[in-house]
């Protein structure tokens, strides 16, 4: 394995927390590595690049970016979440059939979809 490499395809990069501080996520180390096997998966089946717009979260960017208090992507919750960009219907519907196929929560936005690996499986709008 390549030094921050997760999976063929995710880097721990890609999971960082996007705050412009160093906080407990900057590194994306926190990721729940299930997760990122499970996307891996999705992006194996789908043939195309998933683009991370958000993956671990520090509490402040969280609260920055108006995210729930016990929200999935924090640390304190086990990284256990990734916001994926969408740009048709057609992908978005692809990918959450993608994602209920592994066993993953999905939360569906017009521009991304929500992806977390909590216990017990969900799909709810945005």
């Amino acid at each position: 394995m390549i030094l921050g490499t997760i999976t063929k395809n995710f880097s721990f990069r890609e999971f960082r927390c996007p705050c412009r501080y160093p906080c407990e996520v900057s590194d994306g180390q926190a990721i729940d590595l299930g997760l990122v096997h499970k996307l891996q998966e999705i992006r194996d089946r789908y043939g195309a690049p998933l683009v991370v717009s958000s993956g671990c979260r520090c509490v402040a960017h969280n609260g920055f970016v108006g995210g729930a208090l016990a929200s999935q992507h924090l640390a304190a919750m086990g990284c256990r979440a990734a916001d994926i960009l969408v740009e048709s219907s057609i992908d978005r519907a692809v990918l959450v059939r993608l994602a209920l196929e592994v066993d993953l929560t999905v939360g569906v936005s017009k521009k991304f979809i929500h992806l977390d690996n909590r216990s017990g499986q969900l799909l709810f709008l945005y």
